[in-house]
């Protein structure tokens, strides 16, 4: 059997969805894989993946989140790897391979791959891109008192105090799988984009999957799990490059399965988990 790669176009979508549906995860019904072809800041320049097709028939997928993002006074291109599979009696012709090195030609786009099955860490290695992060930091409800720091919820409220960009933030991921939340104080402000479900221990994770102001974050980390915090076993949990340096009180925990990017124009810390796989197919965030 031979199939051919080729760029995923918008009359592929059924297709690909019934595959991924019936093949990679049952539990997924085929509307839930299609809101990988709906983000809202997709529009422009859109990139959908890249599929194997034999005889017109689509046999694997490997699908990209695209999106464009300011970082400092570029705008940068970002591609989340989403979705990869193949057929069984199409695998060991060297087809996954070759979709990576298709979807990572563009030496100016920044890609990056945040859930990953722990089987594929050496061949993303071997294929040129690098761990993003191991740990993630942990801050719990500890009782400690705090001032000088408020939590906005209402996104009405949000969109009247927060800057141009944390309000285009803010609108892009209205309606998905996320939290948003305001950290505000007198001088400053923080928009957290939030990812929250209970994990294998039964500790429900306040995942950060975004935030706008690393120097607020990073100081204020603790003050924010208690004020955000409700009682009970919770955590507030940011991966390590999301904070400036590790202040006292948190806690380092290793993901199990370690992100992995490929950029050679942007900083790790730069490189979050918004626009991706992970709010629009509400992902638990391994």
């Amino acid at each position: 059997m031979t199939a051919t790669l080729r760029p995923a176009e918008a009359s592929d979508i059924d297709a690909i969805c019934t595959l991924l549906h019936t093949h990679m995860n049952p539990e997924y019904p085929v509307e839930r894989w299609k809101r990988l072809f709906a983000a809202p800041w997709c529009a422009e320049s859109p990139d959908m993946g890249i599929v194997a097709e034999d005889a017109g028939r689509i046999v694997g997928f490997h699908g990209h989140v695209c999106s464009h993002r300011p970082i400092g006074s570029r705008r940068e291109r970002f591609l989340n790897f989403t979705s990869w599979y193949l057929l069984k009696e199409y695998r060991g012709q060297g087809l996954g391979r070759a979709m990576i090195e298709m979807a990572t030609a563009d030496p100016d786009v920044t890609y990056t791959v945040i859930s990953l099955s722990p089987k594929r860490l050496d061949f993303f290695k071997k294929m040129g891109l690098d761990v993003l992060d191991t740990e993630r930091l942990l801050w719990r409800k500890d009782g400690h008192e705090f001032e000088n720091l408020e939590l906005i919820h209402d996104p009405e409220v949000m969109m009247t105090r927060a800057n141009p960009d944390e309000v285009k933030v803010l609108k892009d991921h209205l309606g998905l799988a996320v939290t948003p939340v305001l950290v505000s104080t007198r001088c400053t402000q923080c928009l957290l984009l939030l990812s929250i479900a209970a994990k294998g221990n039964n500790v429900t994770y306040y995942d950060v999957l975004y935030r706008s102001n690393p120097g607020l974050f990073t100081d204020r980390a603790p003050d924010i799990a208690q004020a955000l915090l409700p009682e009970g076993d919770c955590v507030l949990a940011a991966d390590r490059r999301f904070v400036e340096k590790v202040g006292d009180g948190a806690e380092v925990e290793a993901i199990p399965s370690p992100r992995f990017y490929k950029s050679s124009r942007i900083k790790p810390r730069n490189v979050d988990l918004a626009y991706s796989e992970i709010v629009l197919l509400g992902q638990k965030l391994d």
